[in-house]
């Protein structure tokens, strides 16, 4: 009678524990055979609907909320903003002017035109000028054009108000330095490839965080699963001490029965307690991950893992994954593009040590026009008291018989009629062309020495071959990865498969010493021994699976793998052809999520 009690709650015991993966539940009172066992409330966690989370909804709450990954799609948009920074050089600048002056001056010369001493002008002065660059050859141009409205007291004024206006064009093509590459289309190039770089940095960091997301999924699904063993084991722990009570009461067992019960049991008491600290630091960890912020509804709600499948192995050959990762890793995209940067450099300090040689062509239009004004004599001569004079010398030749003298020319006091008139005449008289102006000219600068730019183009050369070097260890370092990766990839395939032996073996070993205690040949303290071996078999199988998963996981990131196993796009980069898929039978179509810039993450299809 005393074996067949112990057995029967020993054999309940072994029959409530999973022998496999399960499917895990919340940290709740645990029901079936056995006392009730009420866990304590998880710190942080509030009681409600548990959240039932699979791993691809994990990854879209990432993409859609994780901090890091936030922060690397506004780089992204930075960058694009640094670009339109640098092409703003190329945006034309239009230059208005507008100014009005009066001036007053002395001026006692007798051929100044002041009145009283006393010599006023006003000027009122409109202009609009425009100057840019090209975006080809390096060449600057400028367009100007202004006009203005004199008044003056000047009483030797021909025009008066007067209206002169021009109109200039020029522009400067540098021949030899400046011509194919300057600061600014530098500054350029550099945005353009600082933002290629942020494109690789965003797609490495969202690697990294998938991975790290996926490493937690699998640790809570571990830790889920393991505290429902734990608390099974507790269950029947506690239900084989009530049992062992009744029976010494009964006195069919010895006191010592009920005591390595109770040690069975306060065992699992311990082994619960770490399982629950292990589920709230994993579920914790997890929630850091993929949720913006303390706020978000998710963050005090329980997890419980949906998705509790084995990922499948991957049987790629060491030669052809190693392939697969210097063609996908972001990383030696990202020094791609440093490398480009480098050229850029190379390039325009190349550049810089060349000769500098300018052509400059200008080209000028002037127009005039005013208001005539009578004329009241000129200070060289042609005055009133002239004709005077020479009405009196006629006057006495003639009466000494003398041939008269003959009356002088004009002096040129008169104004053309075409610059008469107001500014319309003006602008008429500056677009016929009347008065042009034009110029070619060749400007140069020969630097001596010229010191800096061939230590700065020494320095890019440098820099090249530093680049060169790194990527020759980026690759090196890449294919230890890719080589550590597969074979935990392998060896955690044969723990696991050892794992489950061990359990088998175990269960095995259970049913055994069941039956040798059936029998009379075995003790209590032998039997629950064997249950505890049982429980940690069970334990470590639950490990080895969740390593296998976290190790496949690990060997997709090492061979760049990791987006595209998970149906995530960077920008507008496409998969290259002729990658191999991870995962056998991959379907031509697939669900795709789009990561660019700060916007929303949003789901598409992948052909």
């Amino acid at each position: 009678m005393t074996g067949a009690a112990v057995l029967a709650g020993l054999w309940l015991a072994a029959a409530s524990m999973p022998a496999g993966p399960q499917q895990p539940m919340a940290a709740q009172p645990q029901a079936g055979a056995g006392p009730e066992i009420v866990l304590p409330p998880r710190v942080g966690v509030e009681g409600g609907q548990p959240l039932r989370l699979t791993l691809a909804e994990a990854i879209r709450l990432t993409l859609e909320q994780n901090n890091d990954v936030v922060i690397a799609r506004l780089e992204v948009d930075a960058a694009r903003q640094d670009i339109r920074a640098a092409e703003g050089v190329f945006d034309p600048r239009v230059l208005p002017a507008f100014s009005f002056q009066r001036t007053v001056s002395a001026n006692t010369s007798a051929i100044g035109g002041a009145v009283n001493g006393r010599l006023e002008q006003d000027a009122l002065v409109g202009g609009l000028g425009m100057e840019g660059r090209t975006p080809w050859a390096g060449g600057r141009f400028t367009v100007d054009f202004s006009s203005s409205r004199l008044k003056t007291s000047n009483q030797f004024a021909r025009l008066n108000p007067q209206f002169p206006s021009a109109f200039g064009a020029s522009y400067v093509q540098p021949l030899f330095r400046g011509r194919t590459i300057d600061s600014e289309r530098r500054e350029i190039l550099l945005a353009r490839r600082a933002a290629d770089l942020t494109d690789r940095q965003l797609a490495q960091l969202l690697m990294d965080q998938l991975t790290l997301v996926e490493q937690a999924y699998w640790d809570l699904v571990f830790a889920a699963e393991n505290l429902d063993i734990q608390t099974t084991a507790l269950r029947q722990a506690m239900s084989q001490v009530a049992s062992n009570e009744r029976q010494v009461t009964e006195g069919t067992l010895a006191p010592i029965d009920v005591i390595e019960a109770q040690t069975q049991a306060a065992t699992f008491r311990q082994t619960v307690a770490s399982a629950q600290q292990a589920l709230t630091e994993a579920e914790n960890r997890l929630k850091s991950l993929m949720l913006a912020s303390r706020e978000s509804p998710e963050w005090s709600r329980p997890i419980v893992p949906s998705e509790v499948a084995d990922r499948p192995g991957l049987a790629l050959p060491l030669d052809e994954a190693v392939m697969l990762a210097l063609a996908r890793r972001p990383e030696l995209s990202a020094l791609d593009t440093v490398r480009a940067q480098n050229e850029v450099d190379r390039e325009f300090f190349s550049d810089q040590t060349r000769p500098q040689f300018d052509v400059v062509g200008a080209y000028t239009l002037s127009g005039l026009a005013g208001a005539s004004l009578q004329s009241t004599g000129s200070p060289i001569g042609g005055s009133s008291s002239d004709a005077a004079l020479l009405a009196r010398l006629n006057e006495l030749s003639a009466r000494a018989g003398l041939d008269e003298l003959p009356t002088p020319p004009p002096t040129g006091n008169s104004v053309p009629e075409f610059l008469l008139g107001s500014y319309g005449d003006s602008l008429s008289n500056l677009f016929s062309r009347r008065y042009p102006t034009a110029l070619v000219q060749l400007q140069m600068e020969l630097p001596i020495g010229n010191s800096t730019a061939r230590a700065n183009l020494a320095r890019t050369r440098i820099a090249g071959a530093q680049i060169a070097r790194q990527r020759q260890q980026l690759e090196q370092a890449i294919e230890a990865q890719v080589r550590n990766s597969l074979q935990a990839v392998q060896s955690s395939q044969q723990r696991l498969d050892a794992a489950s032996s061990a359990r088998r073996n175990a269960l095995e070993q259970y049913e055994s010493e069941r039956r040798r205690f059936e029998s009379g040949l075995s003790t209590v303290f032998l039997v629950l021994q064997r249950q505890t071996s049982l429980v940690t078999a069970q334990a470590r199988e639950l490990r080895a699976r969740a390593d296998l998963n976290q190790a496949v996981s690990l060997f997709e990131r090492a061979v760049g793998g990791t987006l595209e196993r998970h149906g995530v796009r960077v920008g507008s980069s496409i998969a290259r052809s002729g990658d191999r898929s991870m995962s056998e039978g991959h379907a031509a179509r697939q669900d795709s999520l789009y990561v660019g810039g700060s916007g929303s993450v949003v789901r598409g299809v992948s052909r």
